[in-house]
């Protein structure tokens, strides 16, 4: 309808409604006429505008027809870039990877000792570095890596300390400087370990009240020998509170040594001129002496054991609405020959949104919001655990259901069409993964840590592409156990019925919030 058009039918309209209200007014005023009176005219017919008697036809937009999404293509030809290597006098081994897309450097130093040695003077350790050195204050150490716009920190895991540093390549001499002075020449202060022992038992408090962290720490204590560093129980505050300032530093002395250390630089810089900044700035780090650095605590533990018969731990928590789950075993160790075809079995039943755990028991039976499943890395065996949670009413529906995916996934080969779809997300998303100096830094670290191949990750994608569908009914019988483990978090008045029931012949063994045995 046009502009004119639209503009007359409002014109129209307000005299129309003049001239009704007029008539109206009049009607009133005859309504008082006496009945011998002149008879009131006929009405008088509205006019019809043309634009109404004849309205234009409205448009319907047409129904749009989206066409499928392409098939994946193949996989495009890819090359883990090759690193450099060099040792300096002292023993430090150093990677260098080239990476000149983008004008930055990643660098990460990584010392061979983690929470499996000292925990939480491990993590006490790394988080005091920065707190200060001999020659800068906390304040200068912040204000030198912030002024060039770069990050520097430092952490600790189950197997590694590793400080890490992210500038632009022109700053890298700054970088590697500030890195060494704090691993080189912390002074450790008394108020800056206070801090953190505080933080630690706020965060030790914290953990037990959620179900999750005591899920997690319980499924570790029953799926290891007694004493493992993968399985250790919470700390107590009492535990934290002993560790002195001793401590810290004789574990700096112990470990902090160039010759139990090895660095990485990926990025935009080439080996020959990332050897002398790095003999610069490292050159002057003492290596330890023969014999001293002491084992590595992995070793003690010779034999790992799977459950023989179906035991439920079940921690009780009154206030709990839903319950906790965990259901795993014993699997791997990362540098195991199987640990890609394992990677592609639990990404078909449970890695993702995608997986079968989360399209069927979240997606079609609503029992849970999430629910995955992972294949944790280790120097010694780590695990393959399922992890999620579900309304109190229903945690027996949920083992059940978590029970018959297991059985598919160990008695069933994937269809073709699962299987390569699977196949080809993980390799073409490998890219990805390691577009960054950081990334590239990190996988390079990976390695060292588990003691992969130096051609791993530019072998990864054939690793991957070489597992066949009976691959992963051979390594899920191998690997994911038929009497797995497994922990509850929740009401224990309410789940021990269901339990009873979905699994009569199962032992139960309850625990407190403490993760203490119940009697």
């Amino acid at each position: 309808m046009s502009t004119t058009t639209q503009r007359s039918r409002g014109l129209y309209s307000a005299v129309a409604l003049a001239v009704t209200l007029s008539l109206s007014a009049c009607t009133k005023t005859r309504s008082t006429t006496p009945p011998d009176s002149e008879p009131s005219p006929a009405p008088v017919a509205k006019p019809v505008a043309a634009a109404e008697a004849n309205p234009e036809p409205v448009a319907v937009e047409p129904a749009v027809a989206y066409p499928e999404p392409p098939p994946p293509s193949q996989a495009k030809p890819f090359n883990f870039p090759a690193a450099s290597s060099f040792t300096l006098p002292n023993k430090l081994v150093v990677y260098v990877v080239e990476n000149h897309e983008v004008p930055v450097v990643a660098v990460q130093l990584a010392i061979r000792a983690g929470s499996m040695d000292r925990e939480h003077v491990a993590e006490f350790t790394a988080a005091m570095l920065g707190e200060g050195t001999r020659s800068r204050t906390k304040a200068n150490l912040d204000a030198a890596i912030e002024f060039v716009g770069g990050t520097l920190w430092a952490g600790s895991d189950v197997h590694t300390t590793f400080v890490s540093a992210r500038v632009l390549a022109p700053d890298i001499k700054l970088a590697l400087t500030l890195m060494a002075d704090e691993v080189m020449n912390p002074v450790f202060p008394e108020e800056a370990l206070a801090k953190l022992k505080e933080q630690a038992k706020t965060s030790i408090a914290f953990n037990k009240s959620q179900p999750e962290q005591l899920a997690s720490a319980l499924f570790g204590m029953v799926a290891y020998p007694e004493g493992h560093p993968y399985g250790r129980a919470i700390p107590t505050d009492a535990q934290i509170d002993a560790i002195a300032l001793a401590d810290i530093r004789q574990f700096h002395e112990t470990f902090y040594r160039s010759s139990n250390a090895f660095l990485i630089v990926a990025g935009d810089i080439t080996p020959k001129q990332a050897e002398p900044l790095v003999k610069r700035a490292f050159g002057g780090w003492k290596p330890a002496d023969d014999g001293a650095l002491p084992p590595n605590p992995l070793n003690q533990f010779k034999a790992y054991e799977v459950p023989r018969e179906l035991v439920i731990h079940l921690v009780d928590r009154p206030g709990s609405t839903q319950s906790e789950i965990i259901v795993g075993n014993l699997s791997i160790a990362r540098s195991h020959a199987d640990w890609a075809k394992l990677q592609v079995a639990n990404t078909i039943l449970g890695d993702n949104a995608s997986g079968r755990l989360f399209t069927d028991i979240r997606e079609k039976k609503g029992l849970t919001y999430g629910i995955y499943s992972e294949v944790s890395p280790g120097q010694a065996p780590g695990t393959f655990a399922i992890t999620t949670r579900t309304r109190t009413k229903t945690t027996g529906e949920m083992l059940a259901a978590i029970f018959g995916h297991i059985k598919q996934v160990r008695t069933t080969v994937p269809t073709q069409s699962e299987f390569d779809g699977v196949l080809k997300q993980m390799v073409g998303s490998f890219p990805l993964e390691i577009e960054t100096a950081d990334q590239i830094a990190g996988r390079l670290r990976e390695s060292m840590v588990y003691d992969l191949p130096q051609s791993y990750w530019r072998d990864y994608r054939d690793q991957l592409a070489s597992v066949s569908p009976a691959d992963v009914k051979a390594v899920a019988q191998k690997y994911i156990h038929p009497v797995p483990h497994v922990v509850v978090v929740g009401r224990a008045d309410k789940v021990e019925p269901q339990l009873a029931k979905v699994f009569p012949k199962a032992k139960i063994v309850k625990y407190d919030a403490n993760l203490a045995k119940l009697k």
